[in-house]
């Protein structure tokens, strides 16, 4: 095996190990001692009722196996974890005087080191309500729990949320072209694409995974992966994507953002986050907003960084500056300080209508995350995500998502459950 190929193969060993670390040995307990004093009854039933149904699809010779190779795996898995986020973000985002109370939380509480610094659980007003955050293995847990998928399923499937959308009139995305892995879903209308900008996501994910951009050259579409490709070529390159990696890739057109919101040319499309929870009486509340910037750079157009700032769901303001989230190192990339002056964001009524109506359309869903677009025409939806998670907002308002209406649908939500 040459040099190349055995840096390669030991390369994808490394992925699939921090992957299976990651999903695997830091589930934490199996078990939930609640804190003293309580939290807030329904957070505290729904940590209790994630850690109850823990491996509940499997047999139980096989659950009981998982339960104890989780709990011996928990504990030199925080150790690691705290080694790998010390090294990563700098000796600063892991204070050593903080790391016996990181210890003391993932062993009483069930709660990673990561979230642990993140919301700052070492501050005496944080740390009484450790029970009444959110964390990100137990939320998994629980919208599997609470959400019953139909079908077709317009969360999990962007053709079937395309479809959904046009049948209630909400702006959404228009698909271009479907290329199945064994063929074309659906062909360009001229049977060559658009000479504009586009963008290709799967059919099937989550976040950024099997995304590309290409921008219109005028005389060929540069992609985000690097590479060029004439008008007649795409067809046959988008075929083979989805031949190798075997799933359906649907071609759309690029969206650009909003002049009022005033990002710059290096600015990919920002996208709202804006969660929202559908009640046992059909009433869908707005519970909280966040909107993503990024900002990107080099030949390859990688993103280099991300900010966040919080949304005041009632009214459409920016709560907080923007602020930087990097997966570098720190201090390795700033994007224009104009990206700040952004108070209100545009047409934000459409937006609370747009969710409403779609999460209306999807009632055996309890929480939704919707990602949205601001645009020169206008909002637009772009997806559902029913496995959305609450740290950008717990970590930049410094509250419990336990102190929003996220609660209230919760308990009534938990008790629907006990009676089935």
């Amino acid at each position: 095996m040459t040099q190349g190929g055995t840096t390669g193969t030991l390369q994808t060993l490394q992925a699939g190990w921090w992957s299976f670390f990651y999903s695997r040995c830091l589930v934490g307990f199996p078990w939930f001692w609640p804190a003293r004093p309580l939290g807030v009854p329904a957070m505290v039933a729904a940590r209790r009722i994630a850690r109850r149904h823990f491996g509940r699809n499997h047999h139980p010779v096989y659950r009981a196996l998982a339960q104890v190779l989780a709990a011996i795996a928990w504990p030199p898995a925080v150790l690691i974890l705290l080694w790998r986020i010390r090294y990563f973000r700098g000796r600063e985002a892991v204070p050593i005087k903080h790391i016996p109370g990181a210890l003391w939380a993932a062993m009483r509480h069930n709660v990673q080191p990561g979230e642990y610094y993140a919301y700052a659980l070492w501050e005496p007003n944080r740390k009484v309500n450790i029970d009444n955050y959110l964390y990100s293995k137990e939320s998994t847990r629980l919208f599997k729990l609470l959400n019953r998928p139909s079908q077709p399923n317009p969360i999990d499937d962007k053709l079937a949320f395309h479809t959904m959308c046009k049948a209630h009139a909400l702006r959404s995305p228009e698909i271009l072209a479907a290329f199945d892995p064994t063929d074309k879903l659906l062909e360009f209308e001229a049977g060559l694409p658009p000479k504009r900008d586009l963008f290709v996501k799967p059919r099937i994910g989550v976040a950024r995974d099997g995304a590309e951009r290409f921008r219109w050259q005028g005389v060929v579409f540069e992609s985000d992966r690097g590479c060029r490709l004439r008008p007649e070529d795409l067809n046959g390159y988008l075929a083979t994507r989805a031949r190798t990696e075997n799933r359906t890739l649907l071609v759309q057109p690029a969206l650009s953002n909003h002049p009022e919101l005033r990002l710059g040319a290096n600015a990919y499309l920002a996208t709202a986050r804006l969660v929202t929870g559908l009640s046992s009486d059909g009433n869908v509340m707005p519970i909280f907003g966040h909107i993503n910037i990024f900002h990107f750079g080099g030949t390859n157009h990688q993103i280099l960084s991300r900010r966040v700032a919080l949304i005041d769901v009632a009214s459409g303001r920016l709560s907080w500056a923007p602020r930087e989230f990097s997966d570098e190192k720190r201090g390795s990339h700033r994007v224009d300080n104009n990206s700040d002056d952004v108070p209100m964001l545009p047409d934000w009524d459409t937006v609370l209508r747009l969710t409403k109506v779609a999460h209306q359309a999807c009632p055996n869903f309890a929480f939704v995350g919707w990602d949205v677009a601001f645009t020169e025409n206008g909002p637009t939806l772009l997806e559902g995500n029913v496995n959305w998670c609450a740290d950008d907002y717990q970590r930049l308002r410094g509250e419990p998502l336990g102190y929003t209406k996220f609660a209230d649908i919760l308990a009534t939500r938990l008790r629907d459950l006990e009676r089935i």
